[in-house]
């Protein structure tokens, strides 16, 4: 029997879940049958105090939450102690009196249904329409796919693995060998499976060759870049002391290569059509955008004598508007500030000997390696401000 207890006392609320649409359903819909309405109440005002950065909440008295929530000490040690029976509140007193509640999670609505205990009592709680209804509320209809054809993209349709020279091994070397998502499928028309198994020694493999072993070998070729041979040779170093191949040597291997080979530098995913579609979406942008967005977008808050100079800029220098204004990025990306009238008029003279004519031309010329060398070597003349 619930009795009364102190109402100034403080409490902390913790919980590790984020509470989502379908877990409020079925707390709603299932639990609150057979735990009653204060004790949803309770549940769903607790969640509610949660700061969501953290997942926990300030100290707060437990005569404010009564008043928030309109409960009386008694009916709210009632709604705590069904919470806790029913497994969605665990609670702690503390030495100095306080009280911290930690939220669980709710069972997902198939777990709930086919608990021994739980979905028995919710059954015999309820009518049989009722519980009907719910249940239908819950059920996911399969797709009829008997007359249907799965066209669906594979990974590697869609993405290619590229080298980033700016991330490191040690930023991602944690998440190397975790486990994959099952959704996610790589062909790999690269990589020749059939020339790579004739490459190695099976008496090693002692599943055989499956599906499983396939997609390992596949995988790991595509996200590292690694050709037929490398593998053959990585799956000759990833036999255990047993004389068996083993999948975590092959991949702590595959890391080690890859290291080697790349000086430490990351794969990351690239969109094959990402680099299109952002040039198009770049020389929009460039031929497009006002004086004044441009300035305020590569330099918040900049001197008004900038507008002035970049309209002389605009009035002097016979080029499309869009090189010039992906010159005035790249300058004030390198240079921090925007230069006179005179350095524009010269680095459209260096520009122009570079055939440099049209905003996808100027794209290319400050994001191709070999030509930004070029122009950095010309750059002497500039003071020895390098010009990309």
């Amino acid at each position: 029997m619930a009795s009364k207890f102190d109402s100034s006392s403080k409490f902390n609320i913790y919980s590790s879940f984020t509470l989502s649409n379908d877990d409020v359903n079925v707390v709603s819909l299932l639990y609150a049958p057979l735990m009653g309405s204060d004790a949803l109440m309770l549940y769903l005002g607790l969640y509610s105090l949660i700061e969501r950065n953290n997942l926990k909440s300030e100290s707060i008295k437990h005569e404010d939450f009564f008043d928030i929530f309109s409960f009386t000490s008694v009916s709210f040690l009632k709604a705590r102690i069904k919470l806790e029976g029913i497994g969605l509140l665990i609670s702690y007193e503390m030495q100095d009196k306080s009280y911290t509640y930690v939220i669980c999670p709710p069972l997902t609505a198939k777990s709930f249904i086919k608990d021994a205990t739980l979905g028995l009592y919710l059954y015999a709680k309820i009518t049989k329409d009722t519980f009907d209804f719910i249940y239908n509320h819950f059920k996911v209809e399969k797709i009829d796919k008997a007359n249907a054809i799965n066209i669906t993209k594979t990974f590697d349709d869609v993405y290619q693995s590229q080298i980033d020279n700016e991330i490191t091994y040690d930023k991602f070397k944690y998440i190397l060998g975790k486990r994959t998502n099952r959704n996610l499928k790589i062909k790999n028309y690269n990589f020749d499976f059939d020339f790579f198994v004739k490459g190695i020694n099976l008496d090693f493999l002692e599943t055989g060759i499956t599906k499983n072993f396939k997609d390992q070998i596949q995988n790991l070729a595509f996200v590292y870049g690694f050709n037929e041979t490398e593998m053959m040779s990585l799956y000759s170093d990833s036999i255990n002391t047993k004389g068996i191949y083993d999948y975590k040597i092959l991949k702590n291997k595959a890391n080690d290569l890859f290291k080697f080979k790349r000086n430490m530098k990351a794969p990351k995913l690239i969109n094959k059509d990402d680099e299109m579609v952002e040039n198009k979406d770049l020389c929009d942008y460039l031929n497009n955008v006002t004086a004044a967005d441009l300035l305020e977008g590569a330099m918040p808050n900049y001197p008004e004598k900038y507008l002035k100079t970049l309209n002389d800029v605009y009035a002097e220098i016979m080029l499309p508007r869009g090189v010039i204004n992906c010159m005035v990025l790249k300058i004030i990306k390198d240079k921090g500030e925007l230069p006179t009238l005179n350095y524009f008029k010269k680095m459209a003279l260096s520009w122009s000997e570079n055939n440099i004519y049209t905003t996808e031309d100027a794209i290319k010329f400050v994001t191709n390696a070999k030509l930004e060398q070029e122009v950095n070597d010309e750059s002497n003349n500039f003071g020895g401000f390098n010009v990309l």
